[in-house]
């Protein structure tokens, strides 16, 4: 009896770690990519101060939770973006360049 209910605990524990991404856990942020790489799912963002980490603004290398969303982004892209915990670790799970602000006439 004790046997099977070690089982099924491990299988429940097994299950829980082994969920899709959690909700953005973190506002939303904007920063500027300064490096995109595909291969290695990997994006490098100069970001602004991430205050549920009070993180102050750095250079930082982060994952995407999905790779695709590298597709949206290029060197140089200013951009909003959130992040959550996936597998354990603080990655990218939304990103979107921002409009470049218009320059006003004189």
């Amino acid at each position: 009896m004790i046997r099977a209910l070690t089982c099924i605990l491990l299988l429940a524990s097994a299950q829980a770690l082994a969920q899709a991404p959690q909700p953005a856990r973190f506002g939303p942020n904007e920063g500027q990519v300064l490096e995109v790489d595909k291969a290695a799912g990997e994006i490098t963002i100069q970001h602004g101060y991430i205050p549920e980490l009070s993180m102050d603004p750095m250079s930082m290398v982060f994952d995407v939770a999905d790779p695709a969303l590298l597709d949206r982004v290029k060197k140089g892209d200013r951009v909003r973006f959130k992040a959550g915990l996936v597998g354990g670790r603080f990655a990218i799970i939304a990103i979107d360049p921002l409009k470049p602000k218009r320059k006003e006439s004189p």
